[in-house]
């Protein structure tokens, strides 16, 4: 039986018309497909946000009612009211209360106080428990959102584009690949061959 030398058993491999892509292109359409879709990912999720606001306001009062932290705070401002008020007796007393030989020696903390430093160093203030319950509001909110068409309109151009940058790692030959993407992209108006969509803006 004759052996193949190393000449002839290059010669007996079928060549393959097209060339797999390189790690460059791949990375390359990656980038191109981002920068495709990405544009309208924005644009859907500002109107996400703008219903994510409007559930959180909604939804921040009644979260307040329903753990009764409207209670909470409501007594905590009362605190805090109760406290400014006799830090202003204190000042008025200490600077001007007491003889001028008493003065000279006065704290500099009393001049410089402010009423807007009256929660400072007074550990939770109740701006603390407002933007705790916000934030908590916030999250319901978000949830809420995916179920609006809003939100659902945002995770299917999240999906389009998980969708097509799979297609692109997943076909190895560039011939298969613009047909598949333009197939993939065509529901959202993105024409994917460029030199078409040329074409079809001069018409």
């Amino acid at each position: 039986m004759q052996r193949l030398t190393t000449s002839s058993r290059k010669e007996a491999r079928p060549m393959s018309k097209n060339k797999y892509m390189t790690k460059y292109q791949l990375e390359h359409l990656k980038k191109r497909v981002s920068a495709e879709i990405d544009p309208i990912i924005e644009e859907a999720k500002l109107m996400r946000k703008s219903v994510v606001a409007e559930l959180t306001a909604s939804a921040e009062g009644k979260l307040a009612k329903k753990i009764k932290a409207d209670t909470v705070i409501k007594d905590l401002e009362k605190a805090f009211k109760n406290l400014e008020a006799a830090q202003r007796k204190a000042k008025t007393f200490f600077t001007k209360g007491v003889n001028a030989e008493m003065k000279k020696d006065l704290n500099h903390r009393f001049d410089a106080y402010d009423h807007r430093d009256r929660y400072s160093g007074v550990g939770l203030k109740p701006e603390d428990c407002r933007e705790q319950l916000r934030s908590w509001a916030e999250t319901l909110a978000i949830k809420e959102a995916e179920k609006t068409p809003e939100g659902k309109k945002v995770k299917d151009l999240e999906l389009y584009k998980a969708s097509a940058i799979n297609q692109v790692f997943e076909t190895g030959l560039p011939s298969e690949l613009p047909k598949t993407l333009e197939a993939i992209f065509k529901p959202l108006g993105i024409i994917w061959d460029k030199k078409e969509a040329l074409q079809i803006e001069n018409k």
